[in-house]
């Protein structure tokens, strides 16, 4: 690890018109730290990694394929030579400042942080779809019914963890769609994580890349799927690395 202090992944598919912008502001709005921004392009065919080299991420990762959100961030955190490590949304709906947020939860010794939509705290701009907030909801309660836990928003596009937490949480992990967060968050309560959430301010944005509706059946599987392997010991054993 290099004395680089926080790494930003942000896992992008097709988002050249946004991924620009979106380490622009990373680099504006994270500060006074150094930052480390790792984009991992999920198998996009357009120009979304040169675009990304182009506009100075620090580091470009190529998926050959479209693996999933949960690969693409899998693969950035295991690049990342921060102390912290947090991905977001490249689409912005949370604003990059909001990362040292994350951060600074960190720092005050939790070993995950979690942006919470539902924190009572926190605010949301311009309408969300109605379907896409409802499915949310429902997604949140059933997977808390596969996994009981205390959390109240385990799909939020913005978590921190420490190099620590990452490093023993990632490498095991197996789910590559979008229901990765709650399988993440398993394992992190699996080691007995000390696991916080904070408010977030989301701005709801038309040319956000991420479709919860086509996912919606996948990720409850992949969370049923979460419960059998913790069940039958398949976490045991890192998984092999796919391209």
């Amino acid at each position: 690890m290099t004395d680089r202090r926080i790494s930003v992944i942000l896992p992008a598919y097709r988002a050249a018109p946004l991924v620009a912008e979106a380490i622009q502001r990373i680099r504006d709005d994270v500060q006074p730290a150094e930052v480390e921004i790792i984009v991992v392009d999920d198998g996009s065919k357009d120009e979304t990694a040169n675009i990304a080299r182009e506009s100075g991420a620090d580091e470009v990762i190529e998926l050959t394929q479209n693996r999933g959100k949960g690969e693409a961030v899998r693969r950035g955190m295991a690049a990342a030579s921060g102390s912290y490590l947090v991905f977001t949304d490249v689409d912005l709906a949370y604003r990059p400042s909001q990362i040292m947020n994350i951060v600074e939860a960190l720092e005050r010794g939790a070993d995950v942080a979690l942006g919470s939509r539902r924190h009572s705290e926190s605010e949301e701009n311009g309408p969300p779809s109605p379907m896409r907030e409802q499915g949310s909801r429902v997604f949140n309660r059933l997977a808390r019914l596969f996994l009981p836990g205390p959390h109240l928003d385990t799909q939020c596009g913005l978590k921190g963890f420490t190099f620590q937490a990452a490093q023993s949480v990632f490498p095991i992990s197996r789910i590559s769609g979008f229901a990765f967060d709650v399988e993440v968050l398993f394992l992190a309560r699996r080691f007995d994580m000390e696991i916080v959430e904070i408010p977030v301010v989301v701005d709801h944005l038309e040319q956000s890349t991420v479709r919860f509706i086509p996912q919606a059946i996948r990720m409850l599987w992949d969370v049923a799927r979460v419960r059998l392997w913790s069940m039958t010991g398949r976490y045991n054993h890192a998984p092999p690395q796919g391209g």
